[in-house]
């Protein structure tokens, strides 16, 4: 099959990613801060357009013929080349019964038939909390922080670009932003249900698990009109840790939800999850603690729902940055946990998880990276008034460490 190939992709096939600021990108793991990956904006084209411009018919070809394209694809990459999930991989096995049927349809030239099957619409950057890693274009309260008050808004209000592809759509993934407080979210899987699409769609979320309502509108009563819906929850923390990585809500908030949504999971066999956390020097000593405090309080089905989300961006945020004492913690808490994990009926995919993630933190850094780290760290700790040697005191030594270094290179 072609998605046994390193190279091939069905994204490009079926999919369009809108990005808050109304740029088209074959997908949203393509999107690169220098826009170099936009395929137009919906300002100027059509989504039908885009989906066969000059740029997307060739990576169309270049895949199926196992091209490598590093310009496109290289963050699925570097995520397959050191063990971890990528999306790349996730999506081919959500197509692949489709996958000879959908390639066949394709002329010679690259060209498409106009049925986007699968969307990832980054409606704005609306959002109620400040994550480390992120910035102004997918959070209004990291803009609002910044000073900057625009909202990004992929297309104007009262405007559906995808008006015409409601009847072809079999998955959608939203993110953010934070989708459950977007009111565009809220109207097209009312829409989809209006129509008698919704038993044929899959939803997959990205979502902080902050809310699970929107204007007296329960979420949970929409997703039982759903074929599917997979709920990846981007929980990097638990307690102080989780406020200060994602600023902006107290973690007795969201476990609360974890509580109702659990509940609700176990009625309703069309709706499964999974923990996602971005994985950043911030997390990956807490880890292990994290995943057996949710699987413990009954947050989890089995210890298996955990897909690790590998930071790549930005780079001072690398966990192959830490010292190497830290590093060596970090590998006995890994092994200690993959012994409970065997002990809990682990299946082999989680437990190579934390194997590559041993690979991975074993990986050398940029050793220049560790003054933006600090200095970035230090900024945003006065903005919010967080600190963080007080958060993470397993790190207090290599914290004091870089401050001299930093007062001594002025």
């Amino acid at each position: 099959m072609k998605s046994s190939s390193k190279t091939f992709c069905i994204l490009p096939f079926v999919h369009s990613h809108v990005n808050t600021d109304g740029e088209v990108y074959p997908c949203c793991v393509g999107w690169t801060p220098d826009k170099k990956t936009s395929l137009g904006k919906l300002q100027d084209s059509s989504i039908e357009d885009l989906f066969n411009s000059e740029t997307l018919k060739k990576l169309r070809i270049d895949l199926l013929n196992g091209v490598r394209r590093d310009d496109f694809c290289t963050a699925c990459y570097q995520r397959e080349d050191n063990g971890f999930p990528s999306a790349r991989i996730g999506n081919n096995r959500d197509f692949t019964d489709q996958e000879d049927d959908i390639v066949s349809t394709m002329l010679p030239d690259g060209t498409m038939p106009e049925v986007i099957k699968s969307w990832d619409i980054r409606y704005s950057n609306l959002c109620n909390l400040k994550c480390r890693s992120c910035g102004d274009l997918y959070s209004t309260t990291w803009a609002a922080e910044n000073g900057n008050t625009v909202e990004y808004k992929a297309f104007p209000e009262d405007t559906d670009p995808l008006e015409a592809q409601y009847e072809n759509i079999e998955k959608i993934y939203f993110a953010g932003g934070e989708p459950l407080i977007m009111p565009e979210h809220f109207a097209s899987l009312k829409k989809l249900i209006d129509l008698n699409r919704a038993s044929k769609v899959k939803l997959v979320y990205n979502t902080n698990m902050t809310k699970l309502n929107y204007n007296k509108h329960n979420l949970l009563d929409f997703w039982k009109e759903f074929r599917n819906v997979t709920v990846g929850m981007s929980i990097d923390a638990i307690g102080d840790r989780a406020n200060y990585i994602r600023n902006g809500v107290k973690w007795s908030k969201i476990e609360n939800n974890l509580k109702v949504f659990s509940n609700f999971v176990a009625d309703n066999s069309n709706v499964n999850f999974y923990y996602s956390p971005t994985i950043s020097l911030m997390n990956v000593h807490s880890l292990t603690d994290m995943h057996q405090f949710l699987y413990n309080k009954g947050y989890m089905k089995t210890v298996n729902d955990f897909l690790f989300n590998i930071l790549i961006h930005p780079d001072y945020f690398s966990i192959s940055l830490l010292p190497e004492s830290i590093k060596k913690e970090i590998k006995e808490k890994i092994d200690n946990h993959v012994l409970w994990l065997k002990l809990h009926n682990s299946n082999k995919d989680i437990i190579e998880q934390y194997d590559n993630l041993i690979t991975y933190l074993e990986t050398s850094a940029d050793k220049t990276l560790e003054k933006e780290f600090y200095v970035r760290t230090k900024e945003l700790d006065k903005k919010r008034n967080q600190d963080f040697e007080k958060t993470f005191p397993e790190y207090s030594s290599w914290w004091k460490t870089l401050s001299k270094g930093h007062i001594a290179n002025g």
